[in-house]
């Protein structure tokens, strides 16, 4: 089953344009129902303190609340635009959504309600007053991410598309959520960073794909001189791959924090198109 229902995060800026883009390609060749959201932020949450609120005259609080609703409203209008005329573009079906996006849990609980959510690397709600980062929505979301770099992808849907594999449940679980994705790819290399790789679970996992319909080529790279997130934008490169689908934070978070980690890095620079499921 593909996706139906897709999510995209948009703003006012210039760079919501390709991941806008993007989104509505994707639908059009899922047959899917697209939904634009915006991101609102609240002046009071964000500017003022209660020992400043109390020194104002009321007039003037609600001078700058309104000016403040007033840009937002600009700014909603502006993403709207945007994302509609991609979506028209495209052909798809669309609706459009706004949240408060001060409260991360806004976007989230949008996402837990759709197929997948197309995102940048970091989310700005309107006039960029917060960053939410896509991590925190792909560890919270209980679906999967779609992480669009600033340029967007190079291809919809991606043509040649590189697994990361290493057997985790978090391994298995961006797998199982990308097979619609997956089944239109020219091109599927999995790629398995071991130095002791045994043949018993590759065949395991190689027949797995074939019974899809999807023919693979394992790749297992034995490099014991690079981190596993070096070798994952090497191999991107190599492959000239559209799209790397992999899990989410394979560690526990407070490790992922303290010692860097794959996801984290990835996300800090995106090589490709990544496809992050937890």
């Amino acid at each position: 089953m593909g996706y139906r229902d897709i999510l995209v995060q948009v703003d006012e800026t210039r760079a919501s344009r390709p991941r806008a883009v993007a989104a509505a390609a994707l639908a059009a060749r899922s047959q899917a129902q697209l939904t634009g959201v915006f991101l609102r932020s609240q002046f009071m949450r964000t500017y003022m303190g209660a020992e400043v609120i109390t020194y104002m005259a009321p007039e003037t609080i609600e001078a700058i609340l309104k000016d403040h609703a007033d840009a937002v409203a600009r700014a909603a209008e502006a993403a709207r635009e945007l994302f509609e005329s991609a979506a028209a573009d495209a052909g798809v079906q669309s609706d459009w959504l706004e949240v408060e996006g001060d409260d991360d849990f806004g976007i989230i609980a949008c996402a837990r309600r759709f197929d997948l959510t197309v995102l940048p690397p970091v989310a700005l709600t309107s006039m960029g007053v917060l960053r939410i980062h896509a991590a925190d929505i792909g560890m919270a979301a209980g679906g999967p991410i779609l992480v669009v770099p600033e340029a967007g992808l190079a291809a919809t849907p991606a043509r040649r598309i590189l697994v990361a594999w290493k057997g985790a449940r978090e391994s298995a679980r961006a797998l199982n959520d990308a097979w619609p994705l997956l089944a239109e790819a020219e091109d599927v290399h999995v790629l398995i960073v071991s130095k002791e790789a045994e043949a018993g679970p590759e065949g395991l996992l190689q027949r797995h794909f074939e019974r899809h319909g999807c023919k693979a080529n394992i790749v297992v790279d034995r490099s014991d001189d690079a981190s596993a997130a070096d070798i994952l934008r090497r191999q991107v490169k190599a492959l000239d791959a559209d799209l790397l689908v992999m899990g989410l934070y394979g560690r526990p978070r407070l490790s992922e924090w303290v010692l860097g980690g794959v996801s984290r890095d990835l996300l800090a620079a995106p090589p490709a198109g990544l496809f992050l499921s937890h």
